[in-house]
């Protein structure tokens, strides 16, 4: 479902001096479609509830979905630690129906990409708690729990030598595959396909334009330059 509960804009547009509204209308509308081919893909539902905004002078696009403001301009790594205590929704991908031959009656779908994807849910523990694990030994060790910023398994290293990575030594953490918490956020480059479909569009129609400007739910703006 979209949603837009974080302080992110909920609109880009440029303003252009004397811009008609109906070469407004038809800016927009090449602009969106031009975003909504680059932009991310999972279902393409977020690409799909972007919109068309034009009015007298301005052009730009609208957008339902608060993530879509962070994959258009990325975010840093981060633990995530407002989870803690929830239960999480995931997506994830089963080319081989594992996931689905433990749990027939979970929910899925196929990505543009064509890939299966099953929804599974995790409990995300609060900070600090600790559980009880069994040992391959049969025996019982008391570990950190499931908690945001717990230590968590590390999947990559980087190879010993001589194959180590130049510039990196053998055996350290390989980012950004895994850095060895968990509910760690490997952060996101900023795709820009938004700001970009804008420059398309403005300049496959001779528009100049140097800046454009976000606007937020409030009603506040904030200019965002190319």
């Amino acid at each position: 479902m979209p949603s837009n509960d974080y302080d992110v804009p909920n609109a880009i547009y440029v303003k252009v001096k004397d811009l008609n509204v109906a070469r407004a209308h038809h800016l927009a509308a090449e602009a969106t479609k031009f975003a909504r081919k680059s932009a991310p893909k999972a279902t393409g539902a977020m690409a799909h509830r972007m919109t068309p905004w034009w009015g007298h002078g301005f052009f730009g696009i609208k957008f339902q979905d608060n993530y879509a403001w962070f994959q258009e301009h990325g975010i840093k790594p981060f633990t995530m630690n407002s989870l803690q205590g929830k239960t999480i929704p995931m997506w994830i991908k089963d080319p081989t129906g594992i996931e689905r031959q433990k749990n027939p009656k979970a929910k899925t779908r196929i990505s543009k990409s064509g890939i299966t994807e099953v929804l599974i849910f995790r409990k995300v523990a609060l900070k600090g708690t600790r559980k009880m694990v069994k040992t391959k030994g049969g025996g019982w060790k008391n570990v950190p729990a499931s908690y945001p910023g717990a230590p968590g398994r590390i999947a990559y290293r980087q190879a010993a030598s001589p194959f180590t990575t130049p510039g990196k030594v053998g055996g350290q953490i390989a980012p950004p595959h895994n850095v060895g918490v968990r509910w760690r956020h490997p952060g996101l480059t900023g795709r820009h396909f938004m700001m970009n479909g804008l420059r398309r569009a403005a300049a496959e129609q001779g528009v100049i334009i140097r800046s454009a400007i976000s606007h937020y739910p409030d009603g506040t703006e904030k200019r965002v330059f190319f």
